[in-house]
């Protein structure tokens, strides 16, 4: 076991030793990239090695930005997720991949919806993409919200012996998921998903019932991230394993941040002692709503009082909109509310 190993397990079925099981599968995942650092990152040759032992690639692009797009397609992967992408440059970006597949993204939703669904040792996966989209209408990606994400697992389930649902959700640095959206990832898994993957923020993971959901990966060129490693077998069975990358002088690689799994290893404690999490959960409700608070003095809510310039107005009903349209923001808001309130 090398230093830089974070967690291997069995779940679904532990006694099956799948390094003796076949047919088995190898899929990667890693979180989603950004806006690139200038010029294009190295891959070292020891995590090169490890992306190209597997068998399936799956990669999240965060950025319109079609060099980091290109880069991922160069750096072994075969599906990316589009649904958490921000900007406008879709097709130009989704042209940039190669060889790869964009999925979580299309012109309709009905292939923004679309599944990506391969065969490999006779282990057959489905994988879907979603993102937390604003409010307003479709945007051309695919909406966690929507009405067909838990049904869509579903369906697949009963043509594959995996579906791995990646998503993109929740509030932007948080280290910890909201519990309204671990509730929703938890569905999923329910639903029939073995796997669920948020490509956001590194928040920790945790087994449930007999899937596995990690709250955040971590972004690979931006410090410390995690590298996600699946075997998977016929019927549900899965092991896995988690290590640890950090993005230093110009370089991907494996990583022996001992602070960084630290810290990891503290936000997965806190899944596993409920009162615990809840109580971190509205800590932090209440930190960031009142970094929104802070600027506007007497609140986000406060009343429009006469007097104010029509463009004062128009700013505190932006503000408002921005925490109603945005779902992360409405459920913070919410929670922090109840708080202060005292119900």
């Amino acid at each position: 076991m090398t230093d830089d190993l974070m967690k291997t397990k069995a779940t679904a079925s532990e006694a099956v030793d799948l390094t003796e099981r076949e047919p088995v599968t190898r899929v990667l995942l890693l979180g989603g990239v950004g806006a690139l650092p200038d010029g294009a990152p190295r891959v070292d040759a020891a995590l090169s090695e490890a992306i190209d032992a597997h068998d399936l690639r799956i990669f999240a692009l965060h950025a319109d930005n079609p060099a980091a797009a290109a880069w991922l397609g160069q750096n072994g992967a075969d599906v990316v997720s589009l649904a958490g992408m921000r900007g406008e440059r879709l097709d130009e970006t989704a042209a940039a991949l190669g060889g790869a597949r964009g999925i979580g993204a299309g012109r309709t939703e009905a292939l923004a919806n679309a599944p990506f669904v391969t065969c490999s040792g006779d282990v057959r996966v489905g994988v879907l993409a979603y993102g937390e989209q604003p409010a307003g209408g479709f945007n051309r990606r695919a909406d966690i919200l929507g009405l067909m994400a838990y049904d869509q697992v579903r369906m697949l389930l009963s043509q594959c012996d995996h579906v791995i649902v990646l998503l993109r959700a929740g509030l932007t640095g948080a280290k910890l998921p909201l519990p309204e959206w671990r509730d929703r990832y938890r569905r999923l898994i329910d639903a029939g998903a073995s796997v669920v993957v948020d490509t956001g923020a590194a928040k920790g993971w945790e087994t449930y019932k007999n899937g596995l959901v990690f709250y955040g990966l971590g972004a690979p060129e931006a410090g410390d991230s995690l590298f996600l490693s699946l075997t998977l077998g016929q019927n549900g069975a899965m092991r896995y394993e988690t290590r640890a990358l950090e993005y230093a002088s110009g370089e991907l690689r494996f990583s022996a941040n001992d602070a960084f799994k630290t810290e990891i290893n503290e936000q997965n404690k806190l899944y596993l002692d409920g009162a615990a999490y809840l109580s971190a959960a509205d800590e932090l409700c209440l930190r960031y709503y009142g970094e929104q608070e802070q600027p506007q003095r007497k609140g986000v809510f406060q009343a429009i009082l006469p007097g104010k310039s029509e463009a004062a107005r128009r700013e505190e009903e932006k503000k408002r909109y921005a925490l109603l349209g945005d779902e992360s923001r409405r459920l913070m808001t919410l929670r922090a509310l109840r708080q202060k309130l005292g119900d």
